[in-house]
C-alpha cells in the first residue's frame, strides 16, 4: 500500500468504524447516545430474522425493559452498532396484582461533549460505556469474524485526563452463560423437564442430552436411552474474552481468560504520558498465515506478536502471545444472543450482576376477604364464550339470579397449635335467588396479565349445599378468556354431578369407559377401581360394597390427560385448570372466572362456596445469587474513566507505517493529538 498516495485513514480491512465527531455515526446527535459504524465488514451478512428471545440476555444489559420482547433483523442491518450499558430496576406484581412485571431501565454514566466544534465532540464517561454484539452463532449473522486469518487491528481515540484509568476495550464473551447452571424457578429438570420455554421449544438451561446404549434392554428398538448433564460452565468463558485498560499509574494493560479458566494480566513498563485526544493501537500479528482462511477454522491456536501503539508510536510490544479469537456457548442458540461475539468500548462487563431468571408465583383471586372485596372483584356475567346470541344487560350486574357475599358463619378451621380450638373461615358465597338462567359466570373483574411459553395452573376449593335441583348435567369449572388471543386449556378437573352413565359415555373419547356390562358406574383408572355416580374410589375397606350404587362424595384423576372430574355434596373438593396462551405472543390479558352450567335447574337458596381460589406460574422476575460475582464480574467490571471518541477495527494486523499514517491524519484534525518524530520499544 502506497500511504503517501492517501489523504484520509486507512480504508482497507476497515470492519467496523465509529466516529462520535460524525453524524451518520453518531446519528442526529441522538439523545440515546447510540453509535453506529460508518462501513461495513466486507465479508459481513444479515438476513430476515425474527429473534424472538432477544429480551432473555437483553434485558440483562438495558437494551430491553420487557423480558419477553424481541427484535428483528434484516438483510440490511450490516452495520456494527453500539448501545449504552444500562440494567432494569424490576416492581413484580404482589399477589392481590394482576398487571404483570414492569421494569424501568437505569444507565450507567455518560456525558456527551458537544462543545468547541463537531471534531471535538466525544462521550465523557463516569461509569458507563456503549457495548453490541457482532455475531449471532448459527444465525445468518455475522458482521465481524470471530478469527481472523491476518490478525486484527484495534485502534481508538480516547480522551485523556490526569486522572483517566480504567477498561477502554473488551471484547468476547460478556457474560458467563445464564442458564447454566439452570434455575429451578424457570426450569424444573429432572427425570422430565418443565418450565418455561422458548420460541424454539427449549428449556431454559444448558442441559444436554446424550444418547447411549442401556445397559441392558429386552427389545432393540429399546436399546438407546438419553442422558442429561449440565454443560461445563467455566468452558463457555475459557480464551473467549480479552481486555485493554489504561492501569492507575498510566500503563497500558491487557487481560484475558487462558484455555484453562485462569485469568492473565499484564501491563507496560512505559506509562502513558498524554492528556486530552489520545490515539490508542493494539495490532496482533499472527506468527502463521494460512494461504486458504478455510485452514483457520479448525487450526490449533496460534501465538503472535501483540503491540500497542501510542500517538502512532509503539511504546510496548508482546512476544509469543497467544491468539485471541471467541466461540459461542454451549447452549442453544436462542439462550445466548448478543452475549458471546460482544464488544465493549469505555468499559469491560459487568457479566452476570443484573440478570433475572423467571420465578414462581401464586396470585391469590379469593382466600376469605369480605362482601366489600367480593363486590368490588366479583361480578355475574352470562356464559362469554358461548355461542347463544344475547345482549348484555347494563349495570353493576349482568345477569340476575346470584347473589355474591361472603360467609364466616357456615365454616370454621382448626389452628395449627391446637387443633381442638376451631375459628371462623370466611368463604364466598353463591346463592341462588331465582331466575331463569341456566348458565352463570362469576368473573373476577381485573384482567390478568399472563407470558406466553409457559403454562399457568388455577386452582380452587369449592362446596355444593344443595345448589342443584336436578338435571342430567351440572357442572362448575374454571374459566378463562381472552378477546385478543385463544386460552388453550392442557387439564382440567371440573365439578360434575352426578357422575351419570351418560356423563361417562361422553368420556370414551378420551378412553374413559364404563366398567364391565356398561350397566353400572364401575370403571378403572390407572389400576384403580371406581363406582358410583360420586366416583368413589373402591378399597379394601369397601370393596363388598361395590355395584350397589352407594351415592357419596369423592374425586378421581386421569393420567391419560383429559378432563378429571370431582363431584358430591356437602365435601369440599379441588378444582383445577391448566391452561397457557399461544406460545411467542408475549404478553397477554385473560379474564378469569367461575362457571356454572346445568341442562335441569338450581335450587332457590342453593349454595356454592368457594375459596382459595388462585392461580399459579412463572411470571415473576427474580435474581439467582449463585450468578453473582462470578469470574467476569470480579475480573472485568469497571469502566473507563475519561471520553471515547473514535474507534476503529480492522481484520488485519497493522504495520508501523500504517498505524503512524493514520496518527498523522488524526493530528491533521485534531492538533491536540501530537505525534512525536521517534519513540523507543519496550519489549516484554
Amino acid at each position: 500500500m502506497n500511504l503517501e498516495c492517501l489523504n484520509d485513514i486507512i480504508t482497507d480491512n476497515l470492519a467496523i468504524h465509529i466516529d462520535l465527531t460524525d453524524v451518520n455515526s453518531w446519528v442526529n446527535w441522538n439523545t440515546g447516545l447510540t453509535a453506529f459504524s460508518l462501513t461495513k465488514w466486507s465479508g459481513a451478512y444479515s438476513d430476515n430474522i425474527n429473534l424472538i428471545d432477544f429480551g432473555l440476555t437483553g434485558f440483562d444489559n438495558g437494551r430491553t425493559n420487557i423480558m419477553w420482547s424481541g427484535i428483528t433483523v434484516t438483510p440490511s442491518d450490516t452495520l456494527f452498532t453500539m448501545y449504552r450499558v444500562g440494567y432494569n430496576e424490576v416492581h413484580n406484581p404482589t399477589t392481590g396484582e394482576t398487571s404483570g412485571v414492569t421494569a424501568t431501565t437505569f444507565y450507567y454514566p455518560i456525558s456527551a461533549i458537544t462543545s468547541g466544534g463537531t471534531e471535538n465532540y466525544y462521550f465523557d464517561l463516569t461509569g458507563g460505556y456503549l457495548q453490541g454484539f457482532f455475531k449471532l452463532q448459527d444465525y445468518n449473522y455475522m458482521l465481524f469474524p470471530a478469527r481472523y486469518n491476518a490478525g486484527i487491528t484495534i485502534e481508538t481515540i480516547l480522551y485523556l485526563y490526569p486522572d483517566s484509568q480504567g477498561i477502554f476495550f473488551m471484547m468476547g464473551a460478556r457474560a458467563e452463560d445464564k442458564y447454566n447452571p439452570y434455575f429451578s424457578g424457570e426450569t424444573m429438570t429432572g427425570t422430565t423437564t418443565t418450565g418455561v420455554i422458548t420460541s424454539e421449544d427449549n428449556y431454559l438451561d444448558a442441559i444436554i442430552g446424550t444418547e447411549r446404549v442401556k445397559t441392558s434392554f429386552s427389545q432393540p428398538e429399546d436399546m438407546m436411552e438419553t442422558v442429561y448433564s449440565e454443560a461445563p460452565q467455566v468452558n463457555n468463558i475459557k480464551n473467549n474474552v480479552i481486555a485493554f485498560e489504561l492501569t492507575q499509574d498510566k500503563r497500558i494493560a491487557y487481560k484475558y481468560i487462558n484455555n484453562e479458566g485462569l485469568i492473565i494480566t499484564n501491563s507496560s513498563s512505559a506509562t502513558v504520558t498524554a492528556t486530552g485526544f489520545t490515539m490508542i493501537d493494539i495490532a496482533f500479528t499472527p506468527n502463521i498465515v494460512f494461504d486458504d482462511p478455510a485452514q483457520l477454522e479448525c487450526a490449533q491456536q496460534r501465538t503472535g506478536k501483540l503491540i500497542f501503539y501510542v500517538n502512532g508510536r509503539a511504546m510496548w510490544i508482546v512476544k509469543d502471545f497467544p491468539e485471541f479469537y471467541f466461540h459461542a456457548f454451549d447452549n442453544q442458540r436462542e439462550k445466548e444472543i448478543g452475549v458471546p461475539y460482544s464488544i465493549s468500548w469505555g468499559g469491560g462487563s459487568f457479566g452476570l450482576k443484573h440478570s433475572w431468571h423467571y420465578d414462581y408465583q401464586t396470585y391469590v383471586l379469593y382466600n376469605g376477604q369480605d362482601t366489600s372485596y367480593i363486590n368490588s372483584n366479583f361480578m355475574v356475567e352470562p356464559d362469554p364464550i358461548s355461542t347463544d346470541c344475547y345482549i348484555a344487560p347494563t349495570g353493576d350486574t349482568y345477569l340476575e339470579g346470584l347473589s355474591l357475599s361472603a360467609d364466616s358463619t357456615t365454616f370454621s378451621g382448626n389452628t395449627i397449635c391446637d387443633p381442638t380450638i376451631e375459628y371462623p373461615m370466611t368463604v364466598m358465597s353463591i346463592k341462588y335467588t331465582g331466575g331463569t338462567g341456566t348458565t352463570y359466570f362469576v368473573k373476577f373483574l381485573q384482567p390478568i396479565s399472563v407470558l406466553s411459553n409457559r403454562d399457568y395452573v388455577a386452582n380452587l376449593m369449592l362446596y355444593n349445599d344443595s345448589f342443584f335441583s336436578g338435571g342430567t348435567t351440572n357442572k362448575v369449572s374454571i374459566l378463562m378468556y381472552s378477546d385478543v388471543v385463544d386460552v388453550d386449556v392442557i387439564k382440567d378437573v371440573e365439578y360434575v354431578h352426578p357422575l351419570t352413565f351418560q356423563y361417562l359415555l361422553s368420556l370414551q373419547d378420551d378412553n374413559l369407559h364404563p366398567w364391565g356390562d356398561g350397566q353400572e358406574y364401575q370403571y378403572s383408572l390407572d389400576g384403580k377401581l371406581y363406582y358410583g355416580d360420586s366416583g368413589l374410589p373402591v378399597t379394601w375397606e369397601n370393596s363388598m360394597i361395590v355395584g350397589y350404587g352407594i351415592t357419596n362424595y369423592g374425586y378421581y384423576g386421569n393420567p391419560l390427560g383429559a378432563s378429571t372430574v370431582v363431584t358430591g355434596d356437602m365435601s369440599w373438593l379441588p378444582m383445577s385448570s391448566t391452561f397457557r396462551t399461544p406460545d411467542n405472543t408475549g404478553q397477554n390479558f385473560v379474564y378469569m372466572g367461575l362457571l356454572i352450567e346445568t341442562d335441569g335447574g338450581f335450587n332457590t337458596g342453593g349454595t356454592l362456596y368457594i375459596n382459595d381460589f388462585t392461580y399459579t406460574a412463572a411470571d415473576i422476575l427474580v435474581q439467582d445469587e449463585r450468578k453473582d460475582n462470578l469470574t467476569i464480574e470480579q475480573n472485568f467490571d469497571y469502566g473507563f474513566l475519561g471520553g471515547i471518541q473514535k474507534l476503529r477495527i480492522y481484520d488485519r494486523a497493522f504495520t508501523s507505517p500504517e498505524i503512524l499514517h493514520n496518527a498523522l491524519i488524526e493530528k491533521e484534525k485534531n492538533a491536540n493529538i501530537i505525534v512525536s518524530k521517534g519513540g523507543r520499544i519496550i519489549y516484554r
